[in-house]
């Protein structure tokens, strides 16, 4: 197998992305396709229960792949300005797709939520709101409950003073009950759960210079954190 960046297996399916090509594996990991719509592409998510993958390239795209048929069900332009290097999810019941999104400048964020039947756009969180910055989501498949990890600045013009982790609310549009993280635990809990979602890989690990500090990691997932 090749050294991917990001790589995936569901059980049917196995996905490997080395940035400017998808490969799709059987189990026995006979090649079945190559896609190449997407540049920058390092990461990905199966839909729950589907043979179906979400990718997320770097340069301000996403693709949804049906692994059955082997085609792109859709390619949606999020943005043009790159540096998409934020976190995503399907929900438990894989009914929608949340992705944080970069789409105006590389300095604000905001969590937009696609229903998975056509991929659209249903609904977009912290829009215009410079004070929170998310970095990634993690949905608790016994409770639903979406965990959030971020940061917070004191002021729009500042840098981010604090990392957090909390609940979101999205029928109130906040993140509710956040849990202040010192500096170091923001950074190793954000960067463990970016080599999450690469699949683990060594080339992932590599990149974010994981090897050097794995042992100090005491939060795996953002549940652990926020009841920590």
């Amino acid at each position: 197998m090749k050294n991917f960046w990001g790589y995936y297996d569901n059980g049917t399916f196995r996905v490997g992305c080395n940035g400017s090509t998808v490969y799709i594996y059987d189990q026995n990991n006979t090649e079945l396709a190559r896609f190449k719509e997407l540049p920058y592409a390092y990461r990905a998510a199966f839909m729950p229960e589907k043979n179906i993958i979400a990718v997320k390239s770097t340069a301000g795209y996403l693709g949804f792949y049906d692994l059955d048929s082997l085609s792109l069900i859709k390619k949606i332009t999020v943005t043009t300005i790159g540096a998409q290097d934020e976190g995503f999810s399907f929900s438990p019941d894989g009914k929608l797709f949340y992705n944080i999104e970069k789409p105006y400048t590389s300095t604000a964020t905001e969590l937009s939520i696609y229903e998975t039947e056509n991929f659209t756009k249903v609904k977009k969180l912290f829009s215009g709101n410079r004070k929170i910055v998310l970095n990634n989501i993690e949905f608790d498949d016994e409770s639903d409950a979406c965990f959030v990890i971020g940061s917070m600045r004191t002021n729009e013009n500042s840098v981010c003073d604090n990392g957090f982790v909390g609940l979101l609310d999205e029928e109130n549009e906040c993140i509710s009950d956040m849990i202040e993280l010192t500096p170091i635990a923001y950074r190793l809990t954000a960067t463990y759960k970016s080599w999450e979602q690469s699949g683990f890989t060594k080339r992932s690990a590599q990149l974010e210079h994981l090897m050097e500090y794995l042992k100090n990691i005491t939060h795996t997932s953002l549940k652990e954190a926020y009841y920590h």
